[in-house]
C-alpha cells in the first residue's frame, strides 16, 4: 500500500514553519504540567518468525493479559497561538496467569496445551510532538501534529508442565511518526481545554492509527483536572514490512490526571 497521507502533511508543515517558528513562549503562550493515569487495555497476536524465531500466541485469547495496577504518566507542554509542543512519557504493565487451550509459540519456546503459564508484558511509550496551528482563531484551531512515538515492548512468559520449566522473553522497540491533522477549542473564558487528534499511517500492507482526545477543566485559573483518551493500533500483516511475521496490537484506554497551566 502506498504511503497515505504523510506527504501532503509534511508539505503542509514545511510551508508554516517559518510562520510557527516567529511565536516564541513570550506572547499569548501558556505551559501544561501534568501527572495521570491511563486505565489501558491490551490485545493482539504474534504469528511467524522473528530473528529466526518462530511466534504463534494471542496475548488476549491465549494469556489473558490484563492491566496490572496504574502506573504514573507525565507530560508537558507548551500551547501557543500558532503552535504547541509535547513531550510526555507513559508505562502500562499487564500480567496473565492462565492454563492454555491450545499449543503456543513464544520467541522459539512452545508451551503444550494444559500448561500453566505466566506472562507479563511492559510498554513504554515516549512521545514528542509539534502541533501546527493553521487556522487559528479566538477560541478554536485547527491543524497538523508532526512529531514522533516510541512504543517499547518487553514481553516475558514462563510455564512449568509436571517437572519442566520453560521460560521465554521478547522486547521490541516500535518507533512511528505522528502524522496528522488535530484541532481544538477553549471555552468559559478560558476554563474549558479541549483538543482532538488522530495520527495515520500506511505503508506496503502495513498500518498505524494512533486517536486521541483531551478535555482539561480549571475550577482555579492554574491548576485543573484532565479527562482524556489515548489509544493505538499496530497492524503489520505477513509480506507487508516483514515477509515472515503477522502482527497485530491495541493498546490504550480513558484516563484521568491532574494538570497545572502556568
Amino acid at each position: 500500500m502506498r504511503l497515505s497521507a504523510a506527504p501532503l502533511m509534511l508539505v503542509l508543515a514545511l510551508g508554516l514553519a517559518p510562520e510557527a517558528l516567529a511565536y516564541g513562549p513570550g506572547g499569548q503562550g501558556r505551559w501544561f504540567a501534568d501527572i495521570h493515569a491511563q486505565g489501558a487495555s491490551l490485545s493482539g497476536h504474534l504469528q511467524g518468525t522473528s530473528g529466526g524465531n518462530p511466534f504463534n500466541v494471542d496475548l488476549k485469547d491465549d494469556l489473558g493479559l490484563e492491566r496490572s495496577g496504574y502506573k504514573p504518566g507525565f507530560s508537558l507542554e507548551y500551547q501557543g497561538p500558532r503552535f504547541g509542543l509535547e513531550l510526555s512519557r507513559d508505562r502500562q504493565d499487564y500480567t496473565g496467569d492462565t492454563h492454555l487451550s491450545r499449543t503456543i509459540t513464544v520467541n522459539g519456546t512452545t508451551y503444550a496445551a494444559s500448561t500453566r503459564v505466566l506472562s507479563s508484558l511492559k510498554t513504554t511509550s515516549t512521545t514528542f510532538n509539534w502541533t501546527i496551528r493553521a487556522l487559528a482563531g479566538p477560541q478554536a484551531w485547527l491543524g497538523v501534529d508532526l512529531g514522533v512515538r516510541s512504543t517499547e515492548l518487553d514481553f516475558a512468559t514462563s510455564g512449568s508442565l509436571a517437572s519442566t520449566t520453560t521460560a521465554a522473553g521478547y522486547r521490541t522497540t516500535l518507533p512511528m511518526p505522528q502524522v496528522g491533522p488535530a484541532a481544538g477549542f477553549t471555552a468559559l473564558d478560558g476554563a474549558l481545554v479541549g483538543r482532538a487528534f488522530v495520527h495515520f499511517l500506511a505503508y506496503k500492507g502495513a498500518s498505524y492509527t494512533h486517536p486521541g482526545a483531551d478535555l482539561r477543566y480549571f475550577p482555579i485559573s492554574w491548576l485543573g483536572i484532565r479527562a482524556f483518551y489515548d489509544g493505538e493500533r499496530f497492524r503489520v500483516p505477513k509480506g507487508s514490512l516483514k515477509d515472515d511475521m503477522d502482527l497485530s496490537l491495541d493498546l490504550g484506554g480513558a484516563g484521568l490526571g491532574v494538570v497545572a497551566r502556568f
